[in-house]
């Protein structure tokens, strides 16, 4: 009984995208929403001090103050370019807003120096 009752809170807390938040998202978010492996190179992964797992994510929209009013911190802005640090139920509620027309993963790249 008690396994039932951790499945039906866990699909509900879980709410599945609809179309239009799905075509937000580049393919290693797509693949990341979808509980999919993603290579660890596609997507800067870190963990908050509490151990969840955020992800730098660049976000298009002209709104930064409708995603700060969620709740969740904007790095930077230049533009339409929003950079966030924000877990997955996070960028979920991005997603959903109207106002933003794309989800990018920020990577992680290294500067190789010649000397």
């Amino acid at each position: 009984m008690a396994f039932f009752v951790f499945l039906s809170l866990h699909c509900s807390s879980s709410k599945s995208l609809s179309d239009t938040e799905k075509a937000k998202l580049d393919p290693p978010l797509f693949h990341l929403f979808a509980g999919e492996q993603v290579d660890k190179s596609l997507v800067n992964e870190t963990l908050r001090p509490d151990g969840i797992k955020e992800y730098a994510v660049i976000v298009r929209s002209e709104d930064p103050e409708e995603i700060q009013a969620l709740g969740i911190a904007v790095s930077s802005v230049f533009g339409d370019v929003i950079v966030v640090h924000a877990t997955i139920e996070e960028l979920r509620k991005i997603a959903s807003l109207p106002t933003v027309r794309a989800l990018q993963a920020g990577s992680k790249k290294t500067i190789q120096r010649t000397q």
